[in-house]
């Protein structure tokens, strides 16, 4: 049954990613066994003293493409009202580390029966130490292959490094190189786009700007027309601020294929800043009205 709840909630995480066209890959898996008694035979002792639980025999794992893409998904899954707590590392400015950023979540109320039912037959002796929650933790694709190294090379194997501290340095050293390349390759894709701008090569531009998956490979003509007679309007669509077009579209629950198109029509609804007349008159009336009415309770 705990397989079958994870498929479900998987399933949902996917599709409100999937709203706002976000490139992700996600990962899911369910506590075994022997894992849980490793972790308890570790932490039983502090989750008694702490009238804690373990809060991760569901575990869900974002990886995003892009480094931007973090505090967009983050901030959309903290607000949501079954958002718990959240273990977040802090930034030192004068090392490189590993950022930790999981949240953790409570079970739909239909799940939770069925949950500590398979759970009191999975691990009876340690039921009561199992709380009704999930995990996700939210990373970028190039740092997960890191991570995965580190957590089974390292993190398990902690006495194998205890005399060795500069090589555990230079672990981290290949984190920083890793953190270093993704904030390079945003740097790349947004040059490469304003390259485009400059040569009004639209469909490239808006590829390269926003960065997402596509439900088409272009833009209709009528549109192309529309930024070759108005530059100014073009530049303000790339000039706009990426991350809060898609912050907008997940959470007011967009549900229309993400088209070159509608994307463009997106936003110059969300962007106050254009609100071009030109494009709405292009817009398809039930797109338009949808829009202007998930909208109404979303604040810009």
């Amino acid at each position: 049954m705990t397989e079958l709840i994870l498929r479900k909630i998987e399933t949902e995480l996917k599709e409100q990613l999937d709203r706002c066209g976000i490139l992700y890959r996600i990962f899911s898996r369910v506590k075994n066994s022997i894992s849980i008694n490793n972790k308890l035979s570790k932490k039983k002792d502090s989750y008694i003293k702490e009238k804690r639980k373990m809060q991760d025999f569901l575990a869900f794992r974002i990886t995003l493409y892009f480094k931007d893409d973090v505090d967009i998904i983050y901030h959309y899954l903290k607000d949501k009202t079954n958002f718990i707590s959240e273990s977040k590392d802090s930034i030192h400015p004068d090392k490189f580390c590993p950022i930790r950023l999981n949240l953790v979540m409570g079970l739909p109320e239909d799940f939770i029966d069925d949950f500590n039912t398979d759970v009191r037959d999975k691990v009876p002796e340690h039921s009561d130490f199992i709380d009704n929650t999930y995990e996700i933790q939210i990373r970028t694709i190039l740092s997960e292959g890191w991570h995965e190294v580190e957590h089974d090379f390292r993190y398990k194997c902690l006495e194998d490094w205890e005399k060795y501290s500069e090589y555990s340095r230079l672990l981290n050293g290949i984190y920083a190189t890793l953190e270093t390349s993704e904030c390079s390759m945003k740097s790349l894709f947004d040059d490469l786009s304003y390259k485009h701008y400059l040569n009004k090569n639209w469909n490239q531009m808006l590829r390269n700007k926003m960065r997402i998956r596509f439900k088409n490979d272009k833009l209709t003509k009528d549109i192309i027309e529309c930024f070759n007679n108005d530059t100014k309007l073009a530049k303000k669509i790339f000039k706009t601020d990426r991350s809060k077009i898609l912050e907008t579209i997940i959470k007011m629950g967009f549900k229309h294929p993400l088209t070159y198109d509608t994307i463009v029509h997106l936003i110059n609804h969300i962007d106050l800043d254009i609100k071009n007349d030109k494009l709405f008159s292009l817009e398809d009336e039930t797109l338009k009205n949808d829009i202007e009415n998930l909208l109404k309770n979303i604040k810009l």
